[in-house]
């Protein structure tokens, strides 16, 4: 990895945690909400949102995949040299 790649290999750290993130907080809540601000906690339609979870939850993995590759093509390629 260059010195000057540190900055990039940072920021897709920060990307691929958050991704997890989500991905363990969808796959741990029993009920997911989709709200606004102008929103209580009540989906309007919350039998949509439990038939998209399921391509939710491999959008988000093909996205913490692909910021793998970035990684990878930036020279990162174990989890001590993303440290």
């Amino acid at each position: 990895m260059k010195l000057t790649d540190f900055s990039a290999v940072a920021e897709l750290i920060k990307e691929r945690d958050y991704l997890i993130g989500l991905l363990i907080r969808l796959s741990s809540e029993a009920r997911i909400t989709i709200k606004t601000a102008m929103q209580s906690s009540q989906d309007l339609r919350p039998d949509l949102v439990e038939r998209m979870l399921p391509d939710m939850k491999l959008v988000i993995e093909q996205a913490i995949a692909v910021v793998g590759e970035k990684l990878a093509a930036l020279g990162v390629t174990t989890e001590q040299e993303a440290a």
